[in-house]
């Protein structure tokens, strides 16, 4: 049997004279629904001529209709007495029937509503614990009672003040109570028949997960503490293990994301006790694991305020369970959950594909999915392609996610540029060319985007294609940095200096591929006025084409672009005034004329000279102004 408690609990701390009188239960004494025995002669049981005293005090007792204190404990330890003996002695037969019709059972529950909520001084729960674990054994003895009576064991124990606030002796009382009740669970889960081990197993795990969500973290914790005894004796109880298969699903799930929810930095529950519970879902994951989508949303609710190291790697390694055994589902609930850009979904792809043998499965996956992805691009990909091993592994991916750069959201396009870079860098150059030939036309038009990162790292991204070109292609290259040339001499004049560090850089390795070396001179020396002149010098022949291409800047956001965009046009322009293209000259006057309207002044100014020049005659003498305005197309 399990250890006896004292009878009565002597305490040096007990109630003083004048003491405020003890909190009983809610329920009206009047309305408390005692149960009246039969009077029967009990001696018709078998066991009556062995425990004939302790027969005749529980009878005693339950026909009593004022219980006095000294007699409860009595009376619960002649109930595990009777039972354990009767079960020593052979079969109890009629002891179920006694049970029944003395209400044994009833009386535990009323005595344990009746238990003071504000303290605990006597070893009355503990002993009704023990009682009921007694009564378990003894078939129908406790049959259909079995909720009400965990309502009233839960609510008797759960409901009391924290620990701190009890003195030594109701500290003891109230861990040998705790200790009592999960062995009390466990004997009425294996006490139960078959047909109703299910039912209570439920009941059980539902009543303790709706004292999870007690104001009152005291409470939450020894609940979630239950939960946590029960779920590890269910595998690791050799009897028990059997049981485990008639919890639903959802009980299981439920019970899951309790574990998850203990791990935040806001909860009471101890971190290593959350970890460890997690540990146990892992081991057994063909069990616990059963909704997978609803875990997952668990998680990404979650995630965010698990920020403690142990706890954040315990659901990191949940994840990595999860992502290899179940990679396609994980994925696709992923995409579901997560809006655009979720900072908490991102987090989650970095952890779960953190090792080959996860990444390896779910990038299977993504590839079939790639069209609904959205914001999803991993950052995890990232990080796991500074890997040079990891780089090659993934390079079957390469090919559709440049389709991501198509993505309205600017983050995703910062995320696949990033992936490249770091991807690029560990690839040979013949793995790599098939890919960047793709990226070759989604590159340009980046160089022009809205935001900075994008605009540095598509420049950044372009250096690289240019210094990894090999000698066989050099020439189908050239004909793409051609195009790419008068993009990074207006982005020289970027008002972000990163995007302008990344500019000369390129413009320096496009000059060395093209073997230009006037260019690559005033590019180091950094004659940002005179590298328009030498554009349109060395590419006479498409002196027209790199106009037609500047007028888009005379609209950009920025002053300096716009400033550039004048001057270099200015310059383009002169040798349709001097072959008198009037026509051309008129469309080129007609799309700077908005600027005489710009918000800044230079940009005004120097549009409106820019026009007065273009639009006059060739023969015209040249005033001394004339002059000047030239002049400030080559500053």
């Amino acid at each position: 049997m399990a250890e006896r408690p004292p009878i009565r609990c002597r305490l040096a701390w007990q109630e003083e004279v004048g003491a405020p009188q003890e909190l009983r239960s809610p329920l009206d004494p009047k309305q408390v629904d005692v149960v009246q025995p039969l009077q029967i002669d009990a001696g018709w049981l078998p066991v009556y001529q062995l425990e004939r005293r302790r027969v005749d005090s529980i009878v005693s007792f339950v026909s009593s209709p004022e219980k006095e204190e000294s007699q409860k404990i009595p009376f619960l330890q002649n109930i595990c007495d009777l039972c354990y003996n009767s079960k020593r002695h052979g079969p109890p037969q009629g002891l179920d029937l006694f049970c029944q019709r003395y209400g044994l059972a009833e009386n535990i529950k009323v005595l344990l509503e009746e238990e003071p909520r504000n303290k605990l001084r006597t070893a009355v729960r503990w002993n009704a614990m023990l009682a009921i674990a007694e009564l378990s054994a003894v078939e129908r003895a406790l049959e259909g009672k079995e909720a009400s009576l965990l309502q009233a064991c839960f609510s008797s124990v759960f409901l009391l003040p924290p620990e701190e606030k009890m003195q030594d002796m109701g500290r003891y009382l109230f861990l040998k109570t705790m200790e009592a009740m999960d062995n009390m669970l466990q004997a009425l889960v294996l006490g139960s028949s078959a047909s109703r081990v299910s039912e209570l197993l439920q009941n059980i795990f539902q009543m303790l997960l709706t004292f999870t969500t007690s104001e009152r973290e005291c409470v939450q914790e020894r609940a979630v503490g239950r939960i946590e005894k029960m779920s590890s004796a269910l595998f690791r109880h050799p009897t028990l293990a059997s049981c485990a298969r008639y919890l639903r699903t959802s009980e299981r799930t439920d019970i899951v994301l309790v574990f998850i929810e203990a791990m935040r930095d806001t909860s009471i529950f101890d971190k290593k006790r959350a970890t460890d519970l997690l540990d146990m879902v892992m081991e057994f994951p063909d069990f616990w694991l059963a909704d997978l989508p609803k875990i997952m949303r668990c998680i990404h609710k979650n995630l965010d305020s698990i920020n403690t190291a142990p706890a954040r790697q315990s659901v990191a390694s949940l994840l990595l369970l999860m992502a290899d055994r179940r990679p396609g589902k994980v994925l696709t609930t992923l995409l579901r959950i997560a809006p655009p850009g979720d900072r908490t979904a991102l987090d989650m792809w970095d952890m779960m594909i953190s090792t080959p043998r996860p990444l390896k499965k779910i990038l299977k996956n993504l590839r079939k999915r790639l069209l609904v992805i959205d914001s999803m691009f991993p950052a995890g990909v990232i990080s796991g392609s500074e890997s040079p091993d990891m780089a090659r592994k993934i390079q079957s991916l390469l090919p559709q996610v440049v389709g991501l750069l198509d993505h309205s959201n600017t983050d995703v396009k910062r995320r696949v540029l990033t992936f490249f870079c770091s991807v690029m860098g560990h690839l040979k150059r013949e793995e790599a060319r098939p890919t960047v030939e793709q990226l070759e036309e989604k590159l340009l038009p980046l160089f022009d985007d809205e935001s900075s990162q994008l605009r540095e790292l598509s420049i950044c991204l372009f250096r690289e294609r240019v210094q990894s070109v090999m000698v066989h292609d050099k020439k189908r290259i050239k004909s793409y940095v051609h195009r790419a040339l008068l993009p990074l001499f207006f982005r020289l004049s970027d008002q972000s200096n990163n995007v302008a560090k990344a500019a000369r850089e390129a413009l320096l390795g496009a000059a060395e591929l093209l073997k230009w070396k006037q260019l690559r001179h005033l590019v180091r020396t950094q004659q940002t006025w005179r590298i328009g002149e030498s554009l349109l010098e060395q590419n006479r022949s498409r002196a027209q084409e790199l106009l037609s291409q500047s007028l888009p800047y005379l609209r950009d956001a920025q002053a300096s672009l716009r400033e550039a965009a004048v001057r270099f046009i200015g310059l383009a322009a002169r040798p349709l005034r001097d072959r008198r293209e009037e026509e051309k000259l008129a469309e080129i006057c007609s799309a700077l004329q908005p600027l005489e309207t710009d918000s800044k002044s230079f940009v005004r100014s120097l549009a409106a000279q820019t026009i007065v020049i273009l639009s006059s005659p060739r023969e015209q003498p040249r005033s001394r102004w004339a002059l000047q305005a030239l002049c400030c197309w080559r500053r």
